[in-house]
């Protein structure tokens, strides 16, 4: 009679589950007695398997704990790499920017010198003209803006 009074009030349970009518306490003894009885085959494997993956395994937390650490250290690590290219790539625009400068100042500078160079010579052609009563001249060098005669 025990053992029939226990199989209906399981049955009963049961049935309230199903339809979900139970309480979490009364979910937690009817899962207990399920998982306990032997006749109730089906329900004690569905009970059993949820109850078993519902245990969070052991070592998770360290486990989550070092993937988002490791995560994290690529992270810096990227950075840390992005960081060298961009400063090597500063530099190489700042070595390159004064080269450009330097051969720039030069290319002014030699200009520069040529310019009063040409200035001179033709400050000398012109105190060495030949007026229109020397006939003899000898033309050492003539361009576009100077021209070097002696008489």
């Amino acid at each position: 009679m025990k053992k029939f009074t226990i199989m209906t009030l399981l049955e009963n349970m049961l049935g309230k589950y199903y339809k979900a009518e139970t309480s979490l306490e009364e979910e937690k003894e009817l899962k207990s007695a399920v998982i306990n009885d032997a006749e109730q085959l089906v329900e004690q494997k569905i009970f059993s398997f949820y109850q078993e993956e519902a245990a969070v395994p052991q070592g998770l937390e360290s486990d989550l704990f070092a993937a988002i650490e490791k995560e994290s250290n690529k992270k810096k690590g990227t950075r840390r790499r992005l960081y060298s290219i961009i400063s090597a790539t500063a530099m190489v625009v700042i070595v390159l920017s004064v080269f450009l400068d330097v051969k720039t100042k030069k290319k002014t500078k030699l200009e520069d010198q040529f310019f009063v160079m040409e200035q001179a010579l033709f400050q000398v052609s012109e105190s060495l003209q030949p007026t229109q009563e020397q006939d003899e001249m000898l033309v050492l060098w003539v361009d576009d803006d100077v021209e070097i005669i002696i008489n």
